[in-house]
């Protein structure tokens, strides 16, 4: 199983919900707005890939602004 979660900052409305919900993924950046850790940029989006969905789902459900996406094997999850 391949999950892919997408932060798309430009969006974010720097709630913290995601960084409350799932720190592990998810931090708040010096301007204010949340942070996809180790993620790759492309274009206004942070995205990485992991074995399992940890707390995305559970982030991507929180935030107020609906700017983080979940994937599991190309389909979308939230």
């Amino acid at each position: 199983m391949t999950v892919r979660v997408e932060l798309d900052r430009s969006i974010c409305t720097s709630c913290g919900n995601c960084v409350d919900i799932c720190s592990e993924l998810f931090e708040m950046a010096e301007d204010g707005f949340a942070y996809l850790k180790n993620s790759e940029n492309i274009d206004e989006k942070q995205i990485i890939e992991l074995k399992d969905e940890m707390c995305s789902i559970d982030a991507a459900e929180s935030c107020p602004a609906m700017c983080i996406y979940v994937y599991e094997n190309g389909e979308e999850l939230v």
